[in-house]
């Protein structure tokens, strides 16, 4: 037989039992549905985290912070203690417990031994803390009143990247800010309007904010707050931290001091638990990081960080996918159970076929169409309705969510080429891997038993 006789045999036989066929292929397209949303949502997802990554990129940065390997070790030596009696506390498990009460701090000896490595540019900290409030002061030195914000970070933080508008605060000048761009629309301004303006930034004390959830009555609580004032100089690039403020190193260590109650927090080297170090251009990096291991830290680059989270959504795809491929398998029970009725059905036409000079190939090759067939179009028809759904989604998600302005540029679901041509093509294979059996089954008839069949 010809290949378009085969087709035509495959097309013949579905339209003959067309209700089954729509039914057997309704259970592969479920399947393919499901497999190709799911990715498709974790690729949109990756891709917009991948892209705030990318905004903000910078070969030359290093993030450092304390090894955690001794760390881990202590982990393990807990669990090793489950159920056991208790044991004397020693004099290095006395200085480890003071160590953990006091933070995990790099040292001033680590911070100076960083700045002596060779190909290092700047090293400069890598700290956040607690803004309950910023106000947009008017000519008349007054303001309307105080919006929320999520938290502050020193301008010198990598990710706040190239300014989109104005330049980055002067790192002594102790009144510049760069502002998050989307405070222009809470503000009611244009974001150039912002450049030059001043803001007033509330910044609570350590302990009040502290005492505000673990150690005080709240009837009896009194909340400590300061006001600093400052310029805007410049917005940052618009990305999913929207409700940020960034202060020049000055002015940040300002508030951090404030707020810790510590007058020596970010001073020259002292700066608290994670630092940034931007390396020379000519710098060899594999070299550096060799050095800063010596010194029992970890340093991790921008890179190092977007193939931890590729690696998360790695796994999050295998398991989305879990669940539709368990559909696919059920549907391939009923590939397996349209195609045994069929040969059921058309036992004596498949006698008068080999009766006719039929090789048992002949009658493989076309169950295994056939099954293939079915598998393909409920491949096409999943895939099709998951992009249909995906593109409803989208719309629905940028209209209607509250982080809509977040997504603006980006897709929730995305479907790269691979899937769009995959996910057919596997529910095609699973079609083929159903229809063997039924095929095989087909070309073992006897013609003259399958002749005498009613």
């Amino acid at each position: 037989m010809r290949a378009s006789d085969y087709l035509k045999d495959t097309l013949s036989s579905f339209r003959k039992q067309r209700l089954r066929t729509a039914l057997t292929a309704l259970g592969i397209a479920i399947g393919a549905f499901a497999i190709t949303l799911m990715i498709g949502l974790g690729q949109g997802l990756q891709n917009y985290i991948e892209q705030q990554f990318l905004a903000f990129h910078d070969d030359r940065v290093l993030l450092v912070f304390p090894s955690l390997g001794r760390q881990g070790g202590r982990l393990l030596d807990r669990i090793t203690q489950i159920g056991q009696p208790a044991r004397r506390i020693s004099e290095d498990d006395e200085q480890r417990r003071q160590g953990r009460r006091g933070g995990v701090w790099i040292s001033e000896e680590q911070i100076a031994a960083l700045r002596a490595l060779p190909g290092v540019e700047l090293v400069a900290p890598m700290t956040t803390f607690q803004v309950d409030g910023i106000a947009l002061v008017d000519a008349d030195t007054s303001h309307v009143g105080f919006y929320g914000t999520d938290f502050a970070s020193l301008v010198t933080n990598p990710f706040v990247g190239t300014p989109s508008a104005g330049v980055l605060p002067v790192d002594e000048d102790s009144t510049q800010i760069l502002l998050a761009p989307q405070y222009a629309q809470s503000f009611g301004l244009e974001p150039q309007q912002l450049i030059g303006r001043q803001v007033e930034i509330r910044v609570p004390k350590l302990g009040s904010v502290m005492q505000r959830f673990q150690f005080r009555d709240p009837g009896t609580f009194e909340d400590e707050r300061k006001i600093f004032r400052a310029t805007i100089v410049g917005l940052a690039e618009r990305s999913a931290i929207s409700r940020a403020v960034f202060p020049s190193l000055a002015l940040g260590r300002s508030m951090a001091r404030y707020q810790s109650g510590n007058p020596d927090y970010l001073s020259e080297n002292t700066l608290g638990s994670q630092v940034h170090v931007r390396l020379t251009p000519d710098a060899d990096q594999a070299g550096v990081r060799r050095s800063i291991a010596a010194l029992d830290l970890m340093a991790r680059s921008l890179d190092d960080q977007l193939q931890q989270v590729n690696q998360v959504f790695l796994v999050v795809d295998i398991v989305l996918s879990f669940f539709g491929a368990l559909s696919l398998l059920v549907a391939t029970l009923g590939i397996a159970n349209t195609l045994l009725m069929a040969i059921t059905e058309r036992t004596r036409e498949i006698g008068v076929m080999k009766a006719l000079g039929a090789t048992s190939g002949t009658i493989r090759w076309m169950f295994a169409i056939e099954a293939a067939g079915i598998g393909l179009i409920g491949g096409l028809s999943g895939t099709g309705g998951a992009v249909v759904l995906g593109l409803v989604g989208d719309f629905f998600a940028k209209r209607y969510v509250a982080a809509a302005a977040a997504l603006e540029g980006y897709s929730v679901f995305a479907y790269p080429w691979w899937l769009l041509f995959g996910a057919p093509a596997f529910s095609c294979l699973i079609g083929v891997l159903a229809g063997l059996y039924p095929a095989s089954r087909a070309a073992r008839l006897h013609p003259i038993d399958a002749l005498r069949s009613e």
